[in-house]
């Protein structure tokens, strides 16, 4: 089978792989689709954990060839993160701040590959009229979802997202449906902000408009940069709460926080770190057919194509994704 194959960091290529062997508890899938998370980027570049060598992707959809649990040719999703079930955090009910934690194309071979092997508990079951370009979105809904229960949001909270990019879409449709308060996102391109109030209808804004103005009863960063966040820091009330969403590189420390501004003003920063418990309620969402998720897939095409694309340190308009057969 083809596959993509980082060695090391900095090193990407495609090549023909061995089938993976199927052990117990394990199915065997063809990948349909996986999505290019930043995650995919920074592995390539070494900027986050990663175990090496490694067939990344981890944002999996696939068709079954072969379980002991699933019918074949059963569309699913996979949930990366596997979690020990021991250590201190997975027994305190934070399986995914777990100490021993592994995930599907970060510490083993992921989706950026024609097949794909993997634990049958990580296996969620799709409709079988979800289209692949919806159905890929069901791992990234799962975090966003995790975002969410973290923010503990009223219907009627005014809310920022900073970055207008896939990530901040998501959360844009999921606020839109949820609550009546105002809802802003915050993006620096032109080009995505007339497609976003075109395609979606959200109120999208230049990020340095609203700079300062400190209205927001929540501000979710998605952007994953340092700018974001201070842009975060600078629209949130007395009293808000900050969603830090964004991944930026790991060792990054510059930024120009005031701690005595977050004691006197109570405001809260929490992180929003993966998915637990939170993929089950994502594949409802993505069975129910209730948001355009496939809007958001704006670049797409085969493992050559997607090799280009990460050694290329492209970015996509909105998001990227392997298609099988493309």
């Amino acid at each position: 089978m083809k596959a993509l194959y980082i060695k090391e960091p900095h090193n990407l290529e495609l090549i023909e792989k061995d089938e993976p062997e199927i052990k117990e508890n394990e199915s065997l899938l063809k990948v349909l689709s996986c999505g290019v998370c930043g995650t995919d980027l920074k592995i390539y570049k070494g900027e986050t954990l990663a175990t090496y060598p490694l067939v990344p992707g981890h944002e999996i959809v696939g068709e079954i060839i072969n379980s002991n649990k699933y019918e074949k040719g059963t569309k699913v999703a996979i949930d990366p993160n596997k979690s020990c079930g021991y250590c201190k955090f997975c027994r305190g009910g934070k399986p995914h701040l777990c100490e021993n934690l592994k995930a599907v194309g970060v510490n083993r071979d992921g989706g950026f590959a024609e097949l794909l092997s993997v634990t049958n508990d990580l296996i969620y079951p799709l409709n079988k009229d979800i289209d692949v370009e919806s159905a890929i979105f069901a791992e990234p809904l799962s975090c966003i979802i995790h975002g969410l229960d973290l923010s503990n949001f009223s219907f009627t909270d005014d809310v920022a997202i900073i970055g207008g990019g896939a990530i901040g879409l998501i959360f844009a449709m999921l606020f839109d449906r949820f609550s009546v308060g105002k809802k802003v996102i915050f993006e620096i391109s032109e080009e995505k902000i007339k497609f976003i109030k075109k395609e979606f209808g959200f109120d999208v804004v230049q990020s340095q408009e609203y700079k300062g103005t400190k209205e927001f009863d929540l501000v979710v960063e998605c952007s994953g940069s340092v700018a974001g966040f201070e842009l975060a820091y600078s629209l949130v009330k007395k009293g808000g709460k900050i969603i830090n969403f964004g991944v930026t590189p790991k060792g990054l420390k510059t930024t120009e926080l005031e701690p005595f501004q977050i004691y006197s003003e109570e405001i809260t920063i929490k992180g929003s770190y993966i998915n637990p418990f939170t993929m089950q309620r994502a594949v409802k969402i993505i069975n129910s057919k209730e948001f355009p998720f496939y809007k958001l897939l704006t670049d797409e095409g085969s493992l050559s194509y997607m090799k280009d694309y990460i050694t290329g340190n492209k970015h996509p308009f909105l998001k990227a994704a392997f298609v099988n057969n493309k």
